[in-house]
């Protein structure tokens, strides 16, 4: 795309060089004529041909003289307001980058422009054409396949850990268990906790499976083995006893297993909120785990297994990324259709930012501008005016060739007939 793009500049330049040639030809070959018609006109004593071919050759170099002062000394002569354009380099740089910021980047302009181009309308109908939208879909999930495989270094890795370590850091540990337990005890929610744990214990006892360690278990109450031998009988029923208990106390809320873990639970917020100790402790033990190795080792571990089902799934024909990107794209085509609401808004997004971004940046662009035609060679700046310019440029010198020849010949009727 390079290459042929520098081909159509330089082919244009071609062009454009043959066309100014051309023109200095002409305009010199008309001073040529003059000076043939003023010879002519000495020989064969015509007046009024003199007359005119005098003024037209005069015309014509006073004419060329201007042009080429604007680009270069005249015959290589330093003669004085001359070469005006590069001796004003600096001056032109300023002036044209003071130009652009004000003039084609200020914000009146572009809100103007802006306000009368609907960008979001134009989206719309683009992406309804042809198949625009699978290749916006397409291109999204190649950008997505690209960026993962792109992060795939071990320093982003490092960089990945880090960060999450960091932000896990600046937690408050515990002020968010705090919130998070306010919030659990607002509605009873805990009492769920302690309901299913009486339950669980109740289903372990009247588990069969287990009867043997319960039964070792009560009879480990005494190291004495006739008073085991005396309990032992009554082990099942023991079982069963506390079994029922534990599903009888977990249904009932207000008996005082739930009173006491109820103030256990706000007894252990208020701590949280006052024992700095406790808070210190958590805060230790937080940091502990986030500087452990390991912590590191399971944020990759995370990481790789994400990039690695992306990839993987960008190859697959039934792509889930790929089906939600086109889906994606999809639904803002018919939104953007449909909902005159939602052009509005994504025009102002749109104006805004453009607006914001030419605010802030529109004088880093001026310096831009300045400075790059400051650093440009005198020659080649010359060169490149003159190819755009000098075509025109030459007109000045035709015109003055044949505007001064019927300037001399009026001059010289006047003249004759005021004698």
């Amino acid at each position: 795309m390079l290459d042929m793009t520098t081909r159509a500049l330089n082919a244009e330049n071609t062009l454009k060089q043959f066309e100014l040639n051309k023109m200095k030809w002409i305009a010199a070959g008309l001073l040529g004529l003059a000076t043939g018609l003023y010879v002519l006109g000495k020989v064969m004593a015509w007046s009024y041909l003199v007359a005119f071919s005098e003024a037209a050759m005069i015309g014509a170099l006073a004419d060329w003289f201007a042009v080429v002062a604007l680009f270069r000394h005249p015959l290589g002569l330093p003669i004085p307001h001359t070469a005006i354009i590069p001796k004003n380099k600096q001056s032109i740089a300023d002036g044209l980058a003071d130009f652009i910021v004000t003039q084609f980047l200020s914000e009146p302009i572009i809100r103007q422009r802006l306000q009368s181009y609907d960008a979001a309308q134009h989206l719309a109908q683009w992406l309804a054409e042809g198949d625009h939208h699978q290749q916006v879909s397409l291109q999204l999930s190649r950008a997505v396949g690209y960026g993962v495989q792109a992060l795939d270094d071990q320093r982003i890795h490092a960089t990945l850990v880090s960060a999450v370590r960091n932000k896990l850091q600046a937690v408050d540990l515990s002020g968010l268990m705090v919130s998070g337990l306010a919030l659990v005890t607002a509605n009873n929610s805990h009492h769920k906790i302690l309901h299913g744990g009486l339950n669980r214990l109740a289903d372990y006892l009247d588990d069969p499976e287990n009867n043997e360690k319960i039964t070792a278990f009560i009879k480990g109450w005494s190291d004495n083995s006739f008073v085991q031998s005396m309990i032992e009988p009554f082990a099942p029923k023991i079982r069963e006893s506390v079994a029922r208990k534990l599903r009888e106390a977990a249904e009932d809320e207000s008996n005082a297993l739930y009173v006491e873990f109820n103030a256990q639970v706000q007894n252990y917020i208020a701590r949280l909120q006052s024992d700095e100790s406790l808070r210190a402790r958590l805060d230790e033990q937080k940091n502990a785990w986030l500087n452990h190795a390991e912590f590191g080792r399971q944020i990759e571990s995370l990481w790789d297994d994400l990039r690695h089902w992306v990839v993987l799934d960008l190859t697959h024909p039934d792509s889930l990324i790929q089906t939600k990107m086109t889906h994606l794209v999809t639904a803002l085509e018919s939104n953007l259709v449909n909902h005159e609401a939602l052009r509005a808004w994504l025009n102002d997004q749109i104006q805004a930012a453009l607006i914001q971004t030419v605010h802030t940046q529109k004088h880093r662009i001026g310096d831009w501008v300045r400075e790059e035609i400051t650093q440009w060679d005198d020659h080649y700046m010359v060169n490149r005016l003159e190819l755009y310019l000098g075509k025109d440029l030459q007109y000045i010198r035709i015109n003055g060739t044949l505007v001064g020849g019927l300037f001399g010949l009026l001059i010289y009727v006047v003249t004759g007939w005021l004698a």
